[in-house]
């Protein structure tokens, strides 16, 4: 069985080894007392090589078997941990969601998971394959095929949300890109570009510089407010009281398209009205 569990942002599935650790810790421990058994003697119980082999191996085991496996999904990646018996992390690895390109379950008799250490003499290992750009990695040994149905279900979802997230912000940094680089174009094509891109947005920044409005497609200022363009159609330019107030269009620091409200008003319709004509 796997533990799953959320907490806030990030998702949590372990896969526990303990019971089988004990199981074998067990075995081996009786192995050892069946040859004390069948000698009747304690020093050739000790000194048999056999004896000696599985002492040392139950040691070792003890030690350093994978006491429990776990994926931790993040924002933007996971990441894959074995942690031993002793407590120290045997591996940990960050895998990108974009990274991702397939995940599989995956059964194999002889030969399974030779990343961990074998729990049994006779292996047949059942576990998760996640497979990347660059590699392909392993998630647990002996997985039920309803838990890798699980897993696969959370971490399938993650990676779709988050790449359609990634998308929406591509799209959304490369429009910010674009309407940067219209303030380095001249004034009349910087004011014309502006224009469009308000009415393509749908809103605007405005603020004031002394007497002047300020207009800006981006946030340029901590004194911009951010407002819905037929919002702002109404509020401003359908007003007479604000017909002959100025407004700097597109200002870069250095300088503007200056422009009466008015005269903003009937550039902005000629334009929509030219998208409808060629429409």
């Amino acid at each position: 069985m796997i533990e799953i569990t959320k907490e806030k942002d990030e998702i949590e599935i372990v896969k526990s080894y303990k019971k089988i650790i004990k199981y074998s810790q067990a075995f081996m421990i009786f192995v050892i007392l069946l040859f004390s058994f069948i000698t009747f003697k304690l020093s050739e119980m000790i000194f048999n090589p056999l004896s000696i082999m599985f002492f040392i191996y139950f040691i070792i085991f003890s030690f350093f078997a994978i006491s429990y496996e776990k994926i931790t999904i993040k924002e933007n990646y996971i990441l894959l941990e074995a942690i031993r018996n002793n407590k120290s992390i045997c591996y940990s690895q960050k895998i990108f969601l974009d990274e991702i390109n397939k995940i599989y379950f995956k059964s194999s008799f002889w030969g399974g998971r030779l990343d961990l250490l074998t729990y049994s003499i006779v292996t047949f290992d059942r576990y998760l394959k996640i497979e990347t750009t660059e590699k392909t990695y392993s998630f647990g040994k002996e997985i039920d095929y309803e838990d890798y149905l699980k897993i696969n279900k959370i971490l399938i979802d993650k990676v779709r949300e988050y790449k359609a997230e990634k998308i929406i912000l591509d799209k959304e940094r490369n429009r910010e890109e674009e309407l940067e680089a219209m303030y380095n174009l001249g004034i009349e094509e910087r004011y014309i570009e502006i224009l469009n891109a308000i009415i393509d947005e749908e809103k605007l920044f405005i603020s004031k510089k002394e007497e002047n409005f300020l207009i800006d497609t981006i946030n340029k200022s901590k004194d911009s407010q951010e407002r819905d363009f037929y919002v702002f159609y109404v509020d401003y330019l359908s007003k007479k009281e604000y017909e002959n107030k100025k407004v700097l269009v597109g200002y870069n620091g250095v300088d503007g398209k200056e422009v009466t409200m008015s005269k903003l008003k009937e550039d902005i319709n000629k334009l929509r009205d030219d998208r409808s004509t060629f429409k």
